[in-house]
């Protein structure tokens, strides 16, 4: 707990960059990791607060939310006009936080999100960002996949299920998850494991069991795969107290930090 404080004092914030084509459901996203049911406030980098323009934004302007400010945002509009001036724009931004010396500064985390309810699963767009420019030397900033609107794609199945496959409803229905779940990986899951620097985790959010538009529904798998691809201890206990959603977890990485610490101080006792 001391350490946590100690980090806390000298970065405030968690800083994460959001990717993701229009209607990828982003703005769901971010709210119920926040726990706000009020849109972000946006401020440029120098701290004045600004309004954007709906579906405009501006990646250097940071998105925060009144009911957890230790949490800032970067809002990518994503690649899905495979306009080659937003992937430099990202890349640039990218860079320019990787290469700063100050913890505040950097980025921390990349959030990836795929909507699954489209029939355009992987753009070419996607691909290049994994196969070029994860991988540059100076990137260190872990990835996550985020698969969003699960529930579309079970729908998508069912409809294959009952026109092409001619199954009865019932059949379908219990047919429909599973199909998904297959859907899932042989188009988004499989086409990015092939890129050059693949994510660092996935994480598959609306749909069962993790329906984001139901209220009192959380994105715990998501924090708890944020925290593990994390490879720096201060950013694992900086994020393990800033989020508010899963009190699990910030009991099970005190436990950890503490057994650690135990066993590194007995070591150094015995030596």
């Amino acid at each position: 707990m001391d350490r946590a404080i100690e980090y806390r004092s000298k970065c405030k914030h968690f800083r994460t960059l959001i990717i993701g084509r229009a209607n990828a459901g982003k703005t769901t996203l971010l709210k119920k990791v926040c726990n706000s049911i009020e849109d972000a406030e946006i401020f440029s980098p120098s701290g004045k607060k600004v309004i954007e323009s709906r579906g405009i934004h501006n990646i250097k302007n940071e998105l925060i939310f009144r009911s957890n400010p230790q949490f800032i945002f970067h809002d990518s509009r994503g690649f899905e006009s495979g306009s080659l001036d937003e992937i430099e724009t990202v890349k640039s931004f990218i860079a320019e936080r990787a290469q700063s010396r100050e913890l505040p500064k950097q980025l921390h985390a990349i959030w990836y999100c795929l909507p699954t309810d489209t029939n355009r699963p992987l753009l070419e767009a996607d691909r290049r960002f994994f196969d070029k420019y994860c991988g540059l030397y100076y990137i260190k900033v872990p990835v996550i996949a985020i698969f969003t609107k699960f529930d579309g794609l079970v729908t998508t199945a069912y409809g294959e299920l009952r026109d092409k496959e001619k199954l009865s409803m019932k059949e379908a229905k219990n047919k429909k998850f599973e199909r998904a779940q297959e859907m899932l990986k042989t188009n988004f899951v499989e086409p990015l494991q092939a890129t050059a620097s693949r994510p660092s985790a996935y994480v598959r959010l609306d749909g069962k069991p993790a329906n984001m538009r139901m209220e009192g529904s959380s994105c715990n798998e998501l924090v708890e795969k944020t925290v593990n691809v994390l490879d720096d201890d201060r950013l694992k206990l900086l994020f393990v107290s800033v989020q508010q959603n899963n009190i699990d977890i910030c009991i099970q990485h005190a436990i950890r930090s503490s057994v650690t610490s135990w066993v590194i101080r007995g070591s150094l006792l015995i030596n």
